[in-house]
């Protein structure tokens, strides 16, 4: 009954929020109060330009002292002033849920979702199987008023999306059940940024104080697990006022009681440690592991292994892209960003993980069904069903047919030692001849070539709300494929250079 009352009560502020004018400034905050993703570079450009007053809100008290000793305006959601704002700014922009600044007091104000990636696995309401269907596809009208309380952000619509390409705008639309008319065509902040402040990017050599020939970075996706559970739990009872994250909280309790692969096991277990290191050395390669915050700990175990350094804690990466010279990943969707940079990408994920995988997909049952996006890219290849299966109920449809990162291509590995054999390889650590027309295709379907670059886009729409449009369509600054270097040029091996 009190939960009930709660949920009515949340719903409640948040719809009298709306009765509160609003003035022209915006609020911005990222996910898990984190100053990260698309969210941190539009705020840093608004506070080296000043095209608008930009207000970062954050539960992380550490982190609004941090901005506020730097001179960036900040607070704390919970503060007199974080309220304030939160109620009466006119935009809010965020990058995953209307609770990454106030989850009680935005409606009223323009929601920007700036979304902080392009999805390879289907999300929000594309999602038809596992334990997040129940909380997308509820199936009769009592159950979809039950969830939009339960849920309360994922079922608060932005008002304006931000998408790179044609194949975004669909799986956006989708997703978040929007109109394509609000749905803008538009690079993203977290890698348009470097390319206007390339004096930001920093050196890896800088960074860890030793010049290495060749850089590398494992970045696993996301899952979730009995102990993720349990710490946002905790976590959600103490501080779900103050963190507003509550969607977040409920769907990792949800999937964790539901997954049966052990994160370790997804995470470490499929890599003999000691004899990469030893590779590592041999070869003066660095090893940069990337983990999701939820799953960091597990890097800890790894602290001792010589050339393999644990950056998980870091906000984020961007701005050492242009010095990693090979992505290894799952099926982590950071690799349409490293697109821009042409740096090549490996997908290993170990057989004994694979194999939980499809035992898991294959003794489930999908009881929902939703239209695909299959017409986004032609079938090319007969799958087996349980290939179908796992297709169906966690990746989009056109994922296992894209160039370079389908199934059964060169590029996905399942075996530790054939990785091993691949990391020894210079051929690894560039783009030939022969690959360089896939990545021109991938690039060109993920990040066709934009007339402004994102912040001018961002702003152009600003200026139609606002009626005052700073950035004259002849003065966008276009956003080219690769910030640095000609589309498809072949990223070169540097195994006989050092950085300095």
């Amino acid at each position: 009954m009190k939960s009930i009352i709660f949920l009515l009560l949340r719903k409640a502020i948040y719809y009298t929020s709306g009765l509160c004018p609003r003035a022209t400034k915006a609020v911005i905050g990222s996910n898990q109060d984190r100053f990260s993703d698309n969210a941190k570079y539009l705020y840093l450009h608004w506070q080296n330009t000043d095209f608008i007053r930009s207000i970062w809100i954050s539960g992380d008290k550490e982190l609004v002292s941090q901005l506020r000793g730097d001179g960036f305006e900040a607070y704390h959601r919970r503060s007199i002033r974080g309220i304030f704002h939160c109620l009466t700014a006119k935009y809010y922009f965020y990058t995953s849920y209307i609770g990454d600044i106030s989850q009680y007091l935005a409606k009223g104000a323009t929601k920007v979702n700036l979304w902080h990636g392009s999805p390879l696995k289907k999300i929000e309401f594309d999602i038809i199987s596992g334990p997040l269907a129940t909380t997308y596809q509820a199936t009769d009208l009592k159950n979809k008023l039950f969830n939009s309380l339960k849920y309360h952000q994922a079922y608060i619509k932005p008002d304006i999306m931000f998408s790179p390409s044609p194949v975004m705008d669909v799986l956006f639309s989708s997703a978040f059940r929007l109109p394509t008319s609000q749905i803008h065509r538009s690079g993203n902040p977290r890698t348009d940024y470097y390319r206007r402040y390339p004096e930001k990017k920093q050196s890896i050599t800088q960074l860890f104080n030793q010049q290495y020939d060749q850089v590398i970075l494992y970045r696993p996706t996301w899952i979730d697990s009995p102990r993720d559970a349990k710490i946002s739990t905790k976590r959600d009872i103490g501080r779900q006022a103050e963190r507003g994250n509550d969607q977040k909280t409920e769907k990792s309790a949800e999937q964790s009681s539901e997954k049966n692969i052990k994160p370790n096991k997804r995470y470490i277990g499929g890599i003999n440690w000691q004899s990469l290191s030893t590779q590592l050395q041999e070869n003066n390669q660095l090893f940069l592991i990337r983990f999701n915050p939820s799953q960091a700990h597990l890097a800890k175990q790894l602290k001792n292994y010589a050339n393999i350094i644990d950056i998980s804690h870091w906000q984020d990466i961007y701005n050492i892209f242009h010095e990693i010279d090979l992505l290894i990943t799952d099926e982590s969707s950071l690799c349409i960003d490293f697109l821009l940079y042409q740096t090549p990408t490996i997908f290993y994920t170990s057989s004994d993980v694979r194999k939980d995988e499809t035992s898991k997909t294959a003794a489930s049952t999908l009881t929902l069904t939703k239209p695909s996006t299959s017409a986004l890219l032609t079938q090319t290849e007969t799958k087996t069903e349980t290939e179908n299966s796992h297709t169906k109920s966690d990746n989009y449809d056109y994922v296992d047919n894209l160039p370079l990162f389908g199934i059964g291509h060169s590029k996905t590995l399942d075996n530790f030692e054939d990785l091993l054999t691949k990391l020894r390889s210079d051929n690894s650590f560039y783009i030939s001849a022969e690959e360089s027309q896939e990545y021109k295709q991938l690039t060109q379907l993920f990040w066709p070539e934009q007339l402004c670059d994102a912040f001018d886009t961002i702003e152009k729409q600003i200026g139609k709300i606002s009626n005052k449009t700073k950035v004259p369509q002849q003065e966008c600054r276009a956003n080219t494929t690769h910030p640095q270097e000609p589309a498809l040029a072949a990223k070169p091996c540097l195994a006989n250079s050092s950085r300095g």
